[in-house]
């Protein structure tokens, strides 16, 4: 997980150098929080600096030690809990706080979404106060929804493990059994730790395992730098698990933190696993982009082409299709549809998926979106974008106006480059409407959000009930 800081809506400003002098590292001191980061740390004051501390939630009191000191804050952990806020609940992982990945798991669920709406509301009313940010749309049950996992595989102590990565490391934290992974992630997981030898283990990286809910299909991707008879554990794997229906060895010699590479081999099967989203059958290989919670993925694509209005007449235009699940969802109401997708398995993904579904009303370009964007010519009545986490470029949002929409659909895994972009549509002739967050990722600080950007003329007939 990324380590940033991020300033509260009543954070207060350092009072002056002085004061900032007087906090070092190591010092202990009475501490009550006051807010909740969007990273899940707890944030308060002493000396007229910020805090930012770990385990700590708005009105709990506590013994904070500091462990980092910087110009403008500090990070301190909590040394012993003074006062316990009502929304601490007790973490069902043994390794939360550890691993890097679910901050809120200490929180419950109620607040959770509590917190992320007020977090959500202060972020975009600093772009524009008249957006409207409808409440979060939650999870029945926030646990054990993810249908992908990618674990990193090592040796600790002459011993096979495997985990996620401790905050802001590269060391392994082991963990045996994760309650947001699906139960048969977990469960093919357990078993292959326990069937991979010491040497083939040396020339892994990563064990990627994807599950697919609706189909009941199961995908193994071992990722690392060699295969060492794979093909036998491969053949254990199978008889094992008769729902693993594809097995790929994906060969990354890199010395970066990218997991896939370009180069595989099939094991088993094929490189490709069917899923289902609402009423379309998909195919997905194994490096194409779909949605980690199937559940509050239908959600999602519900509550955007809601907000895209489309009707018979439309043309619209899906940049980043991924494998064109959510345009081939819009070519059921919509004229046509055009998706632009850089990864060229992913648009091969999305035209057998539009053959499977029955749909001629699409076509899908293996293209930068940007460039994509730039280039064309053809009038769009409706753009939907569903950019990577750093978001889009200005180039592209100038290019998306003008093919002149009347309406934009943006859906972010990150409120905040989904934030900085709504200001780049504003200097365009564009402004968001309102926005429906989703959570996607619950026991986490992530929050996916649909936004639904119009024309100014759009907006003042809006306004005007016209």
């Amino acid at each position: 997980m990324i380590f940033w800081i991020v300033q509260a809506a009543d954070e207060k400003p350092a009072a002056d150098n002085d004061k900032i002098k007087i906090m070092k590292k190591n010092d202990e001191f009475e501490f009550e929080c006051t807010d909740l980061s969007d990273q899940g740390f707890g944030i308060g004051h002493h000396d007229g600096l910020t805090v930012f501390v770990s385990d700590l939630l708005p009105q709990e009191k506590v013994i904070v030690r500091i462990i980092k000191m910087q110009k403008t804050y500090a990070i301190g952990k909590v040394v012993q809990r003074l006062v316990t806020s009502k929304d601490r609940v007790e973490p069902v992982c043994a390794q939360a706080g550890k691993c890097g990945g679910c901050a809120l798991l200490h929180v419950n669920y109620e607040r959770q979404l509590a917190y992320k709406e007020k977090q959500l509301k202060d972020l975009f009313a600093k772009v524009d106060p008249d957006i409207e940010v409808l409440p979060p749309l939650g999870m029945d049950y926030p646990y054990y929804y993810r249908n992908k996992a990618q674990f990193p595989i090592g040796i600790q102590d002459g011993r096979v493990v495997g985990g996620f990565y401790k905050a802001r490391t590269n060391d392994i934290v082991p963990v045996e059994h994760c309650m947001i992974q699906s139960k048969k992630i977990n469960e093919i997981y357990k078993w292959v730790l326990d069937h991979l030898s010491l040497n083939q283990a040396e020339s892994l990286r990563h064990l990627f395992i994807r599950h697919s809910d609706a189909t009941g299909k199961v995908q193994v991707v071992f990722i690392g730098r060699q295969n060492k008879g794979l093909e036998g554990l491969t053949q254990k794997l199978v008889a094992a698990f008769p729902e693993v229906s594809s097995v790929v060895f994906n060969e990354n010699k890199r010395n970066d933190n990218v997991i896939l590479s370009d180069q595989y081999t099939v094991l088993y099967g094929s490189d490709s696993l069917d899923e289902k989203c609402l009423d379309l059958d998909i195919k997905l290989h194994f490096k194409s982009f779909f949605q980690v919670n199937p559940k509050q993925m239908e959600v999602l694509y519900a509550q955007a082409l809601e907000l895209a209005d489309l009707h018979k007449t439309d043309e619209v235009i899906e940049l980043y299709s991924g494998t064109g699940t959510i345009g081939l969802l819009a070519a059921r109401k919509a004229g046509h549809v055009t998706g632009v997708e850089i990864v060229p398995e992913a648009v091969e993904n999305a035209k057998e998926n539009q053959e499977r579904n029955g749909i001629e009303n699409a076509d899908f370009i293996c293209m930068d979106a940007t460039k994509f964007a730039h280039q064309n010519t053809k009038p769009a009545d409706v753009v939907m974008v569903d950019p990577p986490r750093k978001g889009m470029t200005t180039r592209g949002i100038e290019d998306i106006a003008a093919l002149a929409p009347k309406r934009v659909v943006y859906i972010s895994c990150n409120p905040r480059t989904l934030a900085r972009d709504l200001g780049e549509f504003k200097k365009v002739g564009y402004r968001a409407l309102k926005i429906q967050p989703v959570d996607m990722f619950p026991n986490t600080t992530g929050m996916e959000c649909a936004a639904l950007i119009v024309k100014d003329e759009t907006l003042n007939a809006h306004i005007a009930g016209i």
